[in-house]
């Protein structure tokens, strides 16, 4: 995301597109050589999930959904989507993983709640870099966020929770003027 600051969007969008490429080149050749395969899930099993083990990770859509993000958004609405994912999705797996106990379909009352705190607390923490979201814009996206992790839906969050939170925030900001 930093390079975001040093370069213009359209430059940052095409690194993000070369990283995109080299990552689903990656993964194919992962999936397609057992070898490469099997080293990768032994040397990197807490990288890897059990489910991920033969198909897709969530590296390529995590990377489509920061490029997107940075490319369609202002810069601090699409630098505190970004956030969400990158310690809101961070803190529910981790608090829910360990903590959770109130169902909500697959997930966890105690993994949304932690994503919630950690994403408010980011975004409350951005002002500090220079990147101002009016506070309630950004209690909105944070909770939009929570609320993209919990659906249901076969896309992968990674790509969803920056790109939807952003255009929740984009939204409102517009709405509210």
């Amino acid at each position: 995301m930093s390079l975001y600051f040093i370069f213009n969007r359209n430059a940052v969008f095409s690194i993000y597109l070369t990283l995109i490429g080299a990552a689903l080149l990656f993964e194919i050749c992962r999936l397609k050589i057992p070898a490469v395969n099997k080293f990768i899930y032994t040397h990197f099993n807490g990288v890897i999930r059990t489910s991920e083990k033969q198909q897709l990770t969530g590296i390529v859509p995590y990377l489509l959904g920061i490029g997107l993000s940075l490319y369609t958004y202002a810069t601090p609405v699409a630098s505190a989507a970004v956030c969400f994912l990158a310690f809101g999705d961070v803190a529910a797996t981790t608090i829910g993983e360990r903590f959770g106990r109130t169902k909500i379909g697959n997930k966890s009352l105690e993994g949304t709640a932690a994503f919630v705190a950690a994403s408010v607390l980011v975004g409350l923490l951005l002002p500090v870099v220079g990147l101002k979201v009016p506070t309630g814009i950004m209690i909105i996206g944070a909770f939009a966020a929570a609320g993209i992790e919990l659906l249901p839906v076969s896309l992968n969050d990674n790509l969803l929770i920056p790109v939807l939170s952003g255009a929740v925030m984009e939204f409102a900001l517009q709405w509210a003027r």
